[in-house]
């Protein structure tokens, strides 16, 4: 039967076996990681400028969006103000009706 190997065990010589192919580099400055940040920089500029709408059409979609919320929210507010008159028609209407209609006394 084969030995089972425990994965979450690690000792020293496992974990350096692990690391072999890693080398820290010594040749690493400021002005490297400037370079880096500059490069990116420019990949970001050059990503925008083959997309120059993409901000146009993503405020006009935020617009869109607050607007049909807007609408929805104020479509709500006015059933329930609809509903409120409703209602107090119909009380209105059934107290008039009860003070015309005379009672029946057995």
């Amino acid at each position: 039967m084969p030995p089972t190997t425990d994965k979450t065990h690690f000792s020293y010589t496992t974990l350096n076996r692990n690391l072999e192919g890693l080398v820290w580099n010594a040749d690493l400055s400021l002005q490297d990681a400037s370079e880096a940040a500059s490069q990116r920089r420019q990949a970001i500029d050059e990503a925008r400028a083959s997309r120059p709408r993409t901000a146009q059409i993503e405020r006009e979609i935020m617009v869109a969006v607050i607007v049909l919320y807007a609408l929805i929210l104020g479509s709500f507010a006015a059933l329930h103000l609809y509903g409120g008159y409703v209602l107090d028609q119909q009380n209105q209407t059934t107290q008039a009706a009860e003070l015309t209609t005379p009672e029946v006394q057995p």
